[in-house]
């Protein structure tokens, strides 16, 4: 690293646990057969008579005659196939009778404490599987349509998997730690800081919003710069390695573990758990403090309410690749596509990263510095 900054990675410590087997094997005993004939001592070989052996009699093969008044058990009309009036009563159209048994799944959640859906009597679509489950490791995990995966711990925690897309992103249970994962960018804000780190053919970027300012630098540089109220000038500054570890995981895990009985709250949650759906087709969600919804072509929202009325708001599309992230404290957008980029507003301080381009741009308090598209420093 250049001069004045510091990169620090966050390691993930694993263990195992293996099992041990014994294995008691008993001795094996061998003994050692002597055969011996005494008949060959008594008599001679001439002496004894050979035996014609005799002709098998052939036997009559046996055969069972049923009377005619009796039907036989493989016959289609005899009486253990014949169905009772109650089973018989069933509609004929196979079509009607699939579809009567499909909406009897749990896609969409079913529950025996909510009333069906209107759309009762018509057949969830294919890739309508919706599941929620309670982890060993003691979080809700809620996989929706289109390869989206919510999970919830039971201190409320969130992270929300764009399988399609290989996005994600996590909020702490205190909902002052923030993490995403975007092809485009990775984002970690941990109280009133929040660091960028972007990687492209050109250069590794990285930038760091708080209270003082918004400090960036890159790999190809040997200085780390500041721009503030004064503009932009040299500073001495450290960035996380955003690269390192799986930041969202990292986060998501710590939540769950400082939870004591995790499993019990959980099996709770999800036992009172409500479910609708709009007449625009949006399926909804409620569990604990959390709003989730899904349209139809796979747009997930969730949204936790906390204390005070403060609202923060997960989005992520498996379409276009868009994932959002709304609070009080900061505001991210990231997309891939034709307009692929990466947009970080924290008050009047501002981060634009081009997809396509390949530009890097902080703004705060009317200036504006960054990387053009060469790598190379600029202050607009």
């Amino acid at each position: 690293m250049g001069k004045g900054k510091e990169t620090k990675s966050l390691p993930i410590t694993m263990g195992n646990r293996g099992d041990h087997e014994k294995e008691n094997k008993s001795p094996i005993t061998r003994k050692d057969a002597e055969a011996s004939s005494s008949l060959a001592k008594v008599v001679s070989n001439d002496a004894l008579t050979k035996v014609r052996p005799k002709t098998p009699a052939r036997v009559t093969p046996l055969t069972i005659r049923i009377p005619s008044s009796i039907t036989s058990p493989l016959s289609p009309t005899a009486d253990v196939f014949q169905l009772p009036q109650h089973i018989s009563a069933l509609p004929t159209d196979i079509n009607l009778t699939r579809s009567l048994f499909s909406t009897l799944s749990l896609t969409p959640p079913f529950s025996p404490h909510l009333p069906p859906p209107p759309a009762w009597q018509h057949p969830p679509h294919s890739d309508s599987g919706v599941t929620a489950v309670v982890k060993q490791q003691g979080y809700i995990s809620l996989r929706l349509r289109h390869a989206v995966v919510l999970d919830i711990s039971a201190n409320l925690a969130i992270r929300l998997t764009n399988n399609l897309k290989n996005s994600s992103m996590s909020l702490s249970a205190c909902t002052t730690q923030m993490a995403l994962v975007h092809p485009k960018g990775r984002i970690l804000q941990y109280g009133p800081r929040v660091e960028v780190q972007t990687e492209d053919e050109v250069n590794v970027k990285n930038a760091k919003i708080y209270p003082r300012g918004i400090s960036f630098t890159a790999n190809n540089m040997a200085l780390v710069y500041l721009l503030d109220e004064a503009g932009a000038r040299s500073t001495s500054d450290m960035f996380h390695d955003l690269y390192a570890t799986q930041i969202v995981d990292t986060l998501f895990k710590e939540s769950c573990q400082r939870e004591g009985q995790s499993v019990s709250t959980s099996i709770r949650l999800l036992d009172m758990a409500r479910y609708w759906r709009t007449e625009a087709g949006v399926d909804c969600w409620v569990i604990g403090h959390v709003f989730i919804q899904q349209t139809e072509d796979g747009l997930v929202t969730v949204e936790r309410e906390v204390q005070h009325g403060d609202n923060f708001v997960l989005k992520t599309s498996p379409s276009n690749g868009k994932v959002r992230f709304d609070s009080r404290f900061v505001q991210m957008t990231a997309s891939l596509g034709d307009e692929s980029h990466m947009f970080l507003r924290s008050g009047d301080r501002r981060l634009h990263y081009s997809g396509q381009t390949k530009v890097f741009t902080v703004r705060n308090a009317g200036h504006s510095a960054g990387f053009d598209e060469k790598g190379e420093l600029r202050i607009f």
